[in-house]
């Protein structure tokens, strides 16, 4: 009996570039335990700062690091990614643009760049629910969406992952109303495949940092799923009504809570890791920081580093 012939290989199924990804596709860094940390508010730092911050990122167990990109420049932020890649900490690229001013440059050119250096991730735009990041103008959906779609795409062309800029909780307009809107002039202007490819940029500002659910109620109601939510900032901070040792526990908890964090939330994120020390030039920030030009250290830096250290 003559031996049977090999059949050819099925060919693999087409991947259809408008189905949108699954959650599990978004990629995340190993071993995520869901913590965050925004970097100097700087966009670009010495190799001894990067050095210094990349390792103390570690030290507390930080998965993910989000940066700040001066608009389209190339290199500026190459040393801090190859060190963040090393450390196997995710890098998320913020594109810097002062006041929500229109990106400028070679967009595709920087995506492809830094995603050959390990990007997925790139926020475009921040805040368009304030004022401030208006120019002083009132804020507006379809103005907004108007410079985000295209960079969107842009984005996506050249292989990364658009992010929608992060609403400020305490906004001139309300956070989940500019969400809702968003999402829906996005479908009205038939932009569904890109938001096949699009996450959610969270600031978890105040006691609240569970705003992600109200979040995900919104995005399942206006798409039927769930987007990635990645924080790229977040915190409380001491005053009159906070002491400094309710506030490290707030912002532990909400560390703490990433262990049991529901499946579309990717990461927390505390701003910012240092000011002074790492060349920021806004002195309001200092307070902030976890380490800060006077040698003093947050305690939530220790909370951290032993919470780490167990896990």
């Amino acid at each position: 009996m003559a031996a049977a012939r090999p059949q050819p290989a099925a060919a693999a199924p087409a991947l259809n570039p408008t189905a949108p990804l699954d959650l599990a596709a978004f990629p995340q860094p190993a071993n995520n335990n869901g913590r965050g940390i925004h970097w100097v508010p700087t966009t670009q730092q010495t190799p001894e700062v990067v050095d210094r911050f990349v390792a103390e990122a570690q030290r507390m167990g930080i998965r993910w690091v989000t940066f700040l990109n001066q608009g389209t420049a190339i290199g500026e932020n190459d040393y801090l990614v190859k060190r963040l890649r090393e450390a196997g900490i995710m890098p998320v690229l913020r594109v810097y643009t002062d006041a929500g001013s229109p990106i400028e440059g070679d967009l595709a050119g920087m995506v492809r760049h830094y995603r050959a250096l390990g990007v997925p991730y790139f926020q475009l735009y921040n805040e368009p629910n304030l004022k401030i990041e208006n120019g002083g103008r009132d804020p507006d959906v379809a103005s907004y969406l108007d410079r985000w779609l295209p960079a969107a795409r842009v984005v996506i062309a050249n292989g990364g992952l658009p992010g929608l800029g992060a609403l400020s909780p305490q906004g001139d307009v309300d956070d989940l109303m500019f969400l809702r809107e968003t999402l829906r002039q996005l479908r009205q202007r038939g932009a569904d495949d890109v938001l096949g490819r699009t996450w959610l940029s969270v600031h978890n500002y105040g006691a609240d940092y569970l705003r992600v659910r109200e979040y995900d109620r919104i995005v399942r109601a206006e798409l039927g799923r769930s987007l990635p939510q990645i924080g790229t900032e977040a915190g409380i901070y001491p005053g009159p009504q906070l002491d400094q040792q309710e506030q490290t526990r707030i912002v532990a908890d909400a560390y703490e809570y990433m262990k049991r964090r529901e499946p579309y939330y990717l990461a927390y994120t505390y701003w910012i890791i240092a000011n002074g020390l790492g060349g920021g030039h806004d002195p309001a920030w200092e307070h902030q920081a976890l380490f800060r030009a006077d040698g003093s250290v947050h305690p939530l830096v220790d909370v951290l580093r032993s919470s780490a250290a167990i896990a």
